[in-house]
């Protein structure tokens, strides 16, 4: 989708919960967390802040990027709620300036895949900015798959190896249909 279009569709599938909302923070996302110490963490793409509330019910620090003003509305009054102390902004994560922090923890689950192939450099210069040496990049992204302009491919995970070391990675299938895999990696 381009531009507005993206936009406007994004903010219309938050009329209604969109199928990727699913409320529940994936097993991945609980092991890593169960395993680290707390810092701050940045959820790229956080949707209506289930990661953020899960983040932060583990003591970290949270802030969150969302496209959708829809979702960013929601998110807010979730940690609201829930008694979390987070950050929510509106914006698209190639550009967003107004981030300054350095975090321990950046998470993607779902927005990556979803960006312009042309906009994925720009999103690789700010992950490189946002996160703090010795941190982690927990990345979960559909395959590309022939036909489909949504996806990383092979060459997209190496095009990360220049700025982070690959820690872990695996493979699976969503909904038992499309190709998905998680990967974590460690800023050196």
């Amino acid at each position: 989708m381009k531009g507005n279009l993206g936009w406007l569709w994004f903010n219309l599938m938050y009329i209604r919960r969109p199928p990727w909302d699913t409320r529940v923070s994936p097993p991945e996302l609980h092991r890593f967390l169960e395993n680290h110490p707390a810092g701050n963490a940045l959820d790229l793409g956080c949707g209506t802040g289930t990661n953020l509330i899960t983040m932060a019910s583990y003591g970290w620090q949270v802030a969150g990027v969302e496209y959708a003003w829809r979702a960013v509305l929601i998110a807010r009054g979730r940690l609201n709620r829930a008694g979390v102390n987070g950050k929510v902004w509106t914006g698209d994560v190639t550009v967003m300036p107004q981030v300054r922090e350095r975090f321990d923890l950046v998470l993607d689950m779902g927005c990556y895949h979803s960006i312009p192939s042309h906009r994925r450099v720009a999103y690789r210069a700010n992950l490189n900015r946002w996160l703090a040496p010795g941190g982690t990049y927990l990345l979960y992204a559909h395959c590309l798959a022939a036909g489909t302009s949504v996806g990383i491919s092979e060459a997209e995970v190496d095009a990360f190896s220049p700025l982070f070391s690959l820690r872990e990675r695996q493979d699976g299938f969503e909904n038992e249909q499309r190709r998905s895999v998680w990967l974590r990696f460690e800023r050196v």
